[in-house]
């Protein structure tokens, strides 16, 4: 598990953004828990949206996961699919819309975020700024309960990342999200802001840099 050795505890409210600055280790180990891709060492325990992750069987599982709106590093975005295509096909395939109602949400995001211009352009064509807010977009296009996101919009300008990030926050009102650095426009949107060390937890008021 990288460098997670310790124990942690924490409680992500309903209705709060989370912000963790930490390690990309750490991020990944912990974010892989919340979508139940990874089941957390005995006696440990993770509950999100009230469901235990790593003990869902297989259906349950995939039902959960439509409830969340996840964008990991990398972004996984598919490289031969236009963008539209990226937010239309996972709606679709895990039977959450039908193609018309996923085409229809996959522009009523696409405008949100301010990316209808690219909307036939493939994952390498986009400026690396607009890749991540892409990866947003797909986070955003089921309407989930709650968003899981992995250092997003390091690349983007921070008035733009502002933008964005209030607009999602609008959205989905409920996140957990991991960041790698010192980064405004996510300390500012945040609710919660911790730093994650060998120490622990350390909260924003004793001093997250």
């Amino acid at each position: 598990m990288g460098e997670w050795i310790e124990p942690v505890s924490f409680d992500v409210l309903e209705g709060e953004w989370f912000v963790i600055r930490t390690t990309p280790a750490r991020s990944g180990t912990l974010l892989r828990l919340c979508c139940g891709l990874d089941e957390p060492a005995p006696p440990g325990t993770m509950e999100v949206l009230g469901e235990t992750p790593g003990l869902l069987g297989r259906d349950a599982v995939f039902n959960f996961r439509r409830r969340l709106g996840v964008a990991l590093q990398p972004d996984g975005l598919v490289s031969n699919l236009p963008l539209i295509r990226n937010l239309v096909v996972p709606l679709v395939y895990s039977g959450q819309r039908t193609p018309a109602e996923a085409s229809a949400r996959a522009e009523a995001v696409l405008e949100m975020l301010e990316l209808t211009a690219w909307a036939q352009a493939r994952p390498s064509e986009l400026p690396p700024d607009l890749r991540q807010v892409a990866a947003i977009a797909r986070a955003l296009a089921p309407e989930p309960k709650a968003l899981v996101l992995e250092d997003p919009l390091n690349a983007v300008r921070s008035r733009m990342a502002a933008g964005v990030l209030d607009r999602c926050k609008a959205a989905v009102p409920s996140a957990i999200i991991t960041v790698f650095r010192r980064f405004e426009p996510l300390y500012d949107i945040a609710d919660h802001l911790v730093l994650w060390d060998a120490r622990g937890f350390v909260s924003a008021g004793e001093g997250v840099a």
